[in-house]
């Protein structure tokens, strides 16, 4: 585990996940349990955020700021498996070279 986010606010939210993103690996995937959310990056090294889970208004923020993908009509409605965990993989990306290209 690397870094247990405690903030409240999305400005709080991306300064943790940009402060703590520099000394991870790049971002697998996303859990998201009842009890809260987690990113998991290659090495499987983690940022746990308690508590940020289904209908949390920074769900959404998350899953953008961990590049994420996802439905947002759907993403606040829990599984309806007992362990209502869900899997979002980390696949936006921008391509290599993007910024060179007019």
């Amino acid at each position: 585990m690397t870094g247990i986010f405690t903030g409240r606010t999305a400005v709080e939210l991306e300064v943790f996940v940009r402060k703590h993103r520099a000394g991870l690996k790049p971002f697998r995937r996303v859990v998201v349990t009842a009890a809260g959310a987690r990113i998991i990056d290659l090495n499987r090294s983690e940022l746990v955020f308690p508590g940020l889970s289904y209908g949390h208004p920074l769900l959404e923020p998350l899953l953008r700021l961990a590049g994420a993908a996802f439905d947002p009509a759907t993403v606040h409605q829990p599984p309806p498996d007992p362990a209502a965990e869900r899997e979002f993989a980390c696949s936006a990306r921008y391509p290599w070279g993007q910024d060179r290209v007019l």
